[in-house]
């Protein structure tokens, strides 16, 4: 891919089955990797529109539920075959690089998504939407009506895909609100996919600041909100649902933990899965390996082994050749992730940043970090980075490690390394996470039958598998007496 790619074309909302101009006007969205670069004058939705999405929404989901689960999923199934047909998918993939800053082979797996997670999930949504008997009565699972998608920037495409998938397939009708600093790909595929289903059924908003969004969950037509992002932001979704005791879906922030046994050698290739695991998309993974956990005699073995292996990283533009890390998306992440670091070198042994950086000084680049022993209580160990710094922290005994995993109040993932299947199984039960894997972490570890869901801060409620599908519909009990 080439950098030299020129601005992208006007990108619209879609509203009721038809692409809309932002009634607000237009915003510029630029370059992570090349700020003073306009990628696209993005489309504002005035709070007109917002309304106008909604009652789209709501005239459409009574219709859309009478088609029955069979007949919504032939009805995605064609919607998605027809978007695929529309969009060239090489090319939205290099709009997402420009507008969020991953590079490319992430972003064209975000857009491309879609098809392949619908028939992932479509059994998964059939099975749950089965009536059940419960005593003498009967549970049906129906649709809340209308779901406000509300997107992350980080795998924007294809969190639409977890949210707006079993919603749709469940009865529901969906509102979506992208991500401002990066609405242009997913407004693009939502408005793709829209054209093959019946008007009103999906729509898609987008509008910078927080208000528009604020907007969007306290609609008074909305039914249910399904939102990734941010603590704070999740705390005032919830709090904007309270009043009309709306349910919500959070899927928070993450500091997730990674402890290595002490039977493990260190191998220049399970090195390389750490690594993967902790910096996939600059670290900007809810997901990702905040914090290594590792034996304290054999730490600097493991230092020397992902020092080799982070070595070959090459930071950059997402589209030029030989790229394998973008930037992180904003100045402000750039900026809070070094303060970090700089906090945590004060009591770190060592800090290490062994990458090739293209373009020093340009665009919001941040060289991956290995700190190696900082201070426990330091922010890089406490809060959730989101950005390519990874504290190596050691251990001196498992006991130990597990105490030092389990003190933060986030409780998204967390997974245990070891060849001791009864050591690993031990602690895997012992660790504070909704989600715990052995030998595995982060997004190459995703199962999408399983559900997912954090504990803390980490977020409410359930996505993905048997359990996040139900989130989707609400239970009706059915009693049949004598006359």
């Amino acid at each position: 891919m080439s950098t030299t790619q020129t601005r992208v074309g006007t990108v619209r909302l879609t509203i009721g089955g038809a692409l809309a101009a932002g009634a607000d006007g237009t915003y510029p969205v630029m370059n992570p990797a090349r700020p003073d670069e306009t990628v696209l004058e993005a489309p504002a939705a005035s709070l007109g529109q917002l309304d106008q999405a909604v009652a789209a929404a709501r005239r459409a989901q009574p219709p859309w539920d009478a088609l029955g689960f069979e007949g919504r999923l032939s009805s995605l199934r064609f919607a998605c075959a027809r978007a695929n047909e529309q969009i060239d998918l090489e090319a939205t993939a290099a709009l997402l690089t420009r507008e969020h800053g991953k590079v490319f082979v992430e972003a064209l797996f975000d857009v491309a998504t879609t098809a392949g997670m619908l028939e992932a999930l479509g059994p998964l949504v059939g099975g749950s939407l089965e009536p059940r008997p419960a005593g003498s009565s009967v549970i049906e699972r129906v649709p809340h009506g209308v779901v406000a998608a509300i997107l992350p920037f980080n795998w924007p495409a294809a969190v639409m895909g977890n949210k707006i998938l079993p919603a749709l397939l469940a009865g529901n009708t969906v509102v979506v609100k992208t991500p401002p600093s990066c609405p242009g790909a997913v407004l693009d595929l939502a408005g793709a996919i829209a054209t093959g289903l019946p008007a009103g059924v999906l729509n898609a908003l987008n509008g910078p600041g927080a208000a528009f969004g604020a907007a969007v969950v306290a609609h008074p037509g909305i039914d249910m909100v399904s939102f990734t992002g941010g603590v704070a932001t999740g705390r005032a979704v919830l709090g904007a649902c309270a009043p009309r005791l709306r349910p919500a879906v959070l899927e928070l922030g993450g500091n997730d933990p990674a402890i290595i046994g002490p039977d493990l050698e260190p191998t220049e290739a399970l090195a390389e899965r750490l690594l993967e695991a902790a910096f996939a998309t600059s670290g900007q993974v809810c997901m990702a390996i905040k914090r290594l956990y590792l034996p304290a005699e054999r730490l600097h073995e493991w230092r020397d082994a992902m020092v080799e292996c982070l070595s070959r990283t090459v930071v950059g533009d997402g589209l030029d050749e030989g790229v394998t890390m973008g930037p992180v998306h904003t100045e402000g992440a750039r900026d809070r992730v070094e303060a970090m670091i700089a906090e945590a070198a004060v009591g770190a042994a060592e800090v290490v940043r062994p990458a090739t950086v293209t373009q020093p000084g340009q665009g919001w680049v941040v060289a991956p970090a290995l700190v190696v022993a900082p201070d426990p209580g330091s922010a890089l160990v406490m809060d959730e980075q989101f950005a390519p710094a990874l504290p190596l922290l050691p251990y001196q005994g498992i006991d130990q490690a597990v105490a030092a995993a389990n003190d933060t109040r986030f409780g998204l993932c967390a997974s245990v390394w070891s060849g001791d299947t009864d050591l690993a199984d031990t602690v895997a039960r012992q660790l504070s996470a909704g989600t715990v894997w052995v030998n595995a972490h982060g997004m190459a570890a995703m199962d999408h039958l399983a559900p997912m869901g954090g504990w803390g801060d980490s977020g409410l409620g359930l996505e993905m598998g048997d359990e996040g599908m139900r989130t989707f519909t609400r239970p009706r009990v059915l009693r049949r007496g004598a006359l």
